[in-house]
């Protein structure tokens, strides 16, 4: 959290690391929550003095709930603090798709329960099993998932400080390039061995670095970062860990990939406003625009055989065009109300699509707060 005086400081400065933020009425008490490294949420306050713009002494513990916490509101005397509990999910999930991709051929079926966040979920090149980041223990991290026992085995890395996510399979299944978080909020590209006996960054960090797939001969990487006031689209070659820069136009561009010849990049992108599907030469060249209209359109993947991608506009249902544009056709039919999905990837047979599907909702806690500041229930 960081705080600003109203008479006109020059510029915020760091107050306390924490969220959802509340004053009590006297103006000298700060409540705010701040998550558990192992997972839930611990209620915080803090005596803070006016005239200076500092915290007195230190953080007072008031609670530890299992879930999590946001969204603190105090009442007027001070003896009762409210806050919602977020109870929903991103559950891995996958659904199969019919003879040719273009209709679902079954129910969909949940690969992670529990009250997890899942993200980025990939298959790996024989389908056999997805990786995905997970937040089951505390931090973001990377999760090996084997469809056929169901069996889940984290990802090793070192300097477990570090967070994990976006994990992507190198085409011989053997290696995963992961995208790590730094408390700076730079991140770096590492790539590991599955079996966690190998780990090594191959990018520094960078400024909202995002990491991306291989490309199908394994030799290149694409990824993210910010240069110059936009996310730009990069390459690097693996065997010299030289980065090659693919486009240099001022607007944002995320979640790259290969089409399956490795001749196209296809990849998000907001100019003009609105996020919209474009594609780059792998050799460089012109952007090409791809996609039209207003609704926010990403994560993208390839058909095996090039001649599809599979996209989602406004995290709903999941559409497919054909690789070079054209018209939109729906793939999965669930009823649009209260729906959320994430980061959908088609598996490289096309049998099947992998995403994370929103689940739950949310409830309020009422804590009473006694005279000495500790929570009575």
């Amino acid at each position: 959290m960081l705080i600003s005086s109203a008479r006109g400081a020059p510029a915020p400065r760091e107050l306390l690391r924490g969220s959802s933020p509340v004053w009590d009425a006297s103006g000298k008490r700060l409540y705010y929550v701040t998550p558990e490294k192992l997972g839930g949420t611990i209620i915080q306050s803090i005596e803070f003095d006016e005239a200076s713009g500092r915290n007195q002494g230190s953080p007072l513990s008031l609670g530890v709930m299992t879930g999590v916490l946001r969204d603190l509101a105090i009442s007027r005397n001070g003896h009762e603090l409210v806050a919602s509990e977020h109870q929903e999910s991103l559950n891995l999930s996958r659904l199969p798709l019919a003879a040719g991709g273009s209709s679902p051929a079954g129910p969909e079926e949940m690969l992670n329960p529990g009250g997890v966040r899942d993200r980025y979920p990939s298959f790996s090149p024989n389908g056999s099993h997805i990786v995905f980041a997970d937040n089951r223990l505390g931090d973001q991290e990377v999760w090996i998932l084997d469809l056929a026992t169901r069996q889940r085995e984290r990802l090793r890395l070192p300097q477990a400080d570090l967070g994990a996510n976006l994990p992507f399979w190198s085409p011989d299944g053997r290696r995963l390039a992961v995208t790590r978080f730094r408390p700076d909020g730079n991140s770096s590209m590492w790539i590991a061995a599955v079996d966690g006996s190998t780990a090594e960054e191959v990018v520094p960090a960078k400024p909202v670095l995002r990491g991306a797939p291989f490309s199908p001969d394994g030799r290149n990487l694409l990824f993210t970062y910010r240069t110059d006031g936009y996310a730009q689209l990069f390459m690097l070659d693996v065997a010299s860990r030289t980065e090659h820069q693919l486009t240099f136009s001022k607007s944002d561009k995320y979640d790259p990939v290969w089409s399956p010849d490795g001749q196209w990049i296809a990849y998000p992108s907001n100019a003009g406003g609105c996020t919209q599907i474009w594609r780059i030469a792998t050799a460089g060249g012109e952007e090409q625009r791809l996609t039209t209209g207003y609704d926010r359109i990403r994560h993208i993947s390839f058909s095996p055989d090039g001649r599809w991608i599979y996209l989602q506009p406004n995290h709903l249902n999941i559409y497919r065009m054909p690789a070079g544009g054209g018209p939109l056709q729906q793939v999965t039919k669930f009823p649009e109300s209260g729906l959320f999905i994430e980061e959908p990837k088609l598996s490289p047979d096309g049998r099947w699509l992998a995403y994370c599907h929103n689940n739950g909702g949310s409830s309020l806690w009422l804590l009473e707060l006694g005279t000495n500041q500790q929570a009575a229930r």
